[in-house]
């Protein structure tokens, strides 16, 4: 790959940066620039959380490390969803990395220096909301319904509802100011203490945003007011819930026309060698609907919405459930392997293309299995490590591991991906705010399931959580604490899925009986921490002469243990017992001990039938081995013969 991923394409890729992916406007606007892109010669790779890091606990740690996982300078531009990050550390390092680089920062819904900024004009487009209830249906007493106190937006919608109210000689009542911080809960518990404060009930309620009307509706509802024959109610901005509710909401939402046209064209002015502007504002355009009585009320394809919400609720009622019987079944699972090979069931009603899952090469082991060595409680593990690891790359219902690749590709074979893709999302896989690594995958935005999704990330990370927390306890009764292989007890836990898989595919089962040479001479002779290192060095050839499904296990003293299944039978087996043999030869010649580190091996392989047992395959191992390490003790004698 070269230095920018656009190298050599006939296409810009830019980086699209946001948080709390799920999210009405997110979406909506994720939706119009994979859209627009391909017209434009633009990939985009999204790179988003599923919290909006407004709580700044361990959590949030882990959810902003995916925005510090990327090179900015291998982008044509960075698009950044200013608003919706709610730690400005994290917004700042992103603007400031990418500046810093000369790549062109395009910031959406807010100002900030350097960008090319691309704002909403609230003001302007709320004053048309204010002006059509007061100037066009007359109502003289207004109470509005603001955000936040001391919040920019929540102020700014004050002053202009102050602004058309004295233009219309119309008193600015203070006590007619209610404050719903922008959210249901605080608007419901402001009507209600307004309508017991005696205060006359006005003509109209002009509300800051859509979530706020929506609840001061139906707050008047409960009270027996009628919207909008008794009082008239307004929104701002928008939201799709709104969709939802009787009466429709008069209201204002975004020109995301206007607003994909200017990202693009930001695009391309500022990575041609051209200079866009640095500023641009997109206008807001009323919908005026129902609740102040502009458009009547209508029970048009009330059927057919009932229908769509109730299959929706149907069919995430079923997901959850399916997610829930996902951790159930997959926490049970002795090996990581396993739980990545079930995945493709698990995220099928998500409507994926392709989904890589990438973890820190600390992370995991040589077997694609929770590195015994990871600390999870390390607080300060953060960010990504230089080569990624992919166990499971999921397409339709296969998945395989990849080859391993450098973090600054952000996925294995990624000019391939960008060639056959539009746009890639990546999001963040954290244990309690340690990185792990990050989840990237290719949809189709008309058809992406972005709720499942979410509740697929959360659960399955719920299932990591819970194998790791269980694999650390497990570890001390499974693993050999000298040489971190398996004990005896952890090989009787793990080889009877594949034995059973000899007999259900009829092929080979292969057990490999290792024993240590010399191990007695070792410890009288140099003592018991060099027998433990030479111990040490055999299980470290056992590693690293076998497959992530070859078991290795250490049964105790100078005797070890290597089982599989494979096709291949004896012929992988002497493979395995050469690879050793080479390793061994090359350590002794350069170790400088005082001592050869060697092996006596024996190796039985067949296909298991229902009648064998495991001690029928070491009984015959063993009796080749011990054969072996008398061949081993007479060629040793013979030699020192000779000398």
């Amino acid at each position: 790959m070269g230095f920018k991923f656009s190298d050599g394409k006939p296409y810009k890729v830019v980086a699209f940066c946001v948080t709390s992916f799920k999210d009405d406007d997110q979406v909506r606007i994720l939706t119009k620039l994979c859209h627009d892109c391909e017209k434009n010669n633009v990939r985009i790779m999204i790179f988003t959380s599923v919290t909006d890091l407004h709580e700044g606990g361990v959590n949030d740690i882990g959810e902003a490390q995916i925005f510090f996982s990327f090179d900015v300078e291998r982008f044509d531009a960075v698009i950044v969803m200013s608003e919706t990050f709610k730690r400005e550390d994290v917004l700042n390092n992103l603007v400031r990395r990418a500046i810093d680089s000369n790549v062109p920062v395009i910031s959406v819904d807010r100002e900030i220096d350097g960008c090319i900024n691309i704002v909403f004009d609230y003001s302007g487009s709320f004053e048309k909301v204010v002006r059509h209830v007061v100037e066009f249906h007359k109502a003289r007493t207004v109470n509005f319904i603001a955000g936040m106190r001391n919040n920019s937006f929540s102020d700014e919608r004050i002053d202009c509802f102050k602004k058309v109210m004295e233009e219309n000689g119309l008193e600015f009542d203070e006590r007619r100011v209610l404050y719903g911080d922008f959210w249901a809960n605080p608007t419901r518990a402001a009507v209600e203490e307004f309508i017991s404060s005696g205060l006359s009930m006005p003509d109209a309620f002009i509300c800051a945003n859509d979530i706020m009307a929506i609840e001061c509706m139906r707050v008047l509802k409960s009270h027996g007011y009628r919207i909008p024959e008794d009082i008239i109610v307004t929104g701002y901005d928008g939201v799709e819930l709104e969709k939802f509710y009787s009466p429709r909401l008069t209201t204002s939402e975004f020109d995301i026309d206007a607003l994909g046209e200017a990202i693009f064209c930001s695009i391309h002015d500022n990575t041609d060698g051209r200079k866009g502007c640095d500023k641009i504002l997109i206008s807001y355009r009323n919908r005026i609907g129902e609740s102040c009585g502009c458009q009547k009320m209508s029970a048009d394809n009330v059927e057919e919405k009932l229908m769509q919400v109730k299959l929706a609720i149907d069919q995430k009622e079923q997901f959850v459930k399916d997610m829930y019987n996902m951790i159930a079944r997959l926490s049970g699972y002795p090996l990581m392997h396993y739980i990545f090979s079930s995945v493709p069931e698990c995220v099928s009603p998500i409507l994926l293309k392709e989904m890589w899952m990438c973890f820190n090469d600390a992370a995991l082991d040589r077997n694609m299995d929770i590195s015994f060595e990871f600390d999870r409680t390390a607080q300060d593990h953060s960010g990504y490590t230089e080569i990624m690891r992919v166990p499971a790359h999921v397409f339709g219902d296969k998945t395989q591991p990849e080859e391993d690749f450098e973090q600054r590709d952000m996925l294995p074979d990624i000019g391939r991906i960008l060639d056959e893709n539009l746009y890639i999302m990546f999001v963040p896989v954290h244990l309690q705010g340690v990185t792990m690594g990050y989840m990237a995958n290719t949809f189709d935005i008309d058809c992406f399931k972005f709720g499942f999704y979410q509740t697929f990330i959360l659960d399955f990370k719920n299932v990591i959580e819970m194998y790791v927390s269980r694999s650390a306890t497990e570890q001390m009764y499974i693993r050999d604490m000298l040489t971190q292989i398996y004990n005896r007890h952890g090989f009787y836990r793990n080889i009877g899925e594949i034995m059973k898989r000899s007999r259900r595919e009829e092929i080979p089962f292969t057990l490999i009986s290792i024993d240590m040479d010399g191990l007695k001479q070792i410890n009288d002779t140099y003592g018991h921490a060099e027998g433990d290192f030479a111990l040490k060095k055999i299980a470290e050839c056992m590693r690293t002469s076998t497959a992530m499904d070859e078991i290795c296990s250490r049964f105790g003293g100078d005797e070890f243990v290597i089982a599989f299944c494979d096709s291949r039978g004896e012929e992988r087996g002497n493979e395995i017992i050469e690879e050793m043999h080479d390793k061994l030869r090359e350590f002794n010649s350069y170790s400088q001990k005082p001592y050869y580190v060697n092996m006596s091996v024996g190796m039985y392989s067949k296909v298991a039938e229902k009648s064998d047992t495991l001690d029928l395959y070491i009984k015959y191992a063993d009796a080749l081995m011990y054969a072996n390490k008398r061949e081993n003790k007479k060629r040793e004698y013979s030699l020192k013969n000779d000398i």
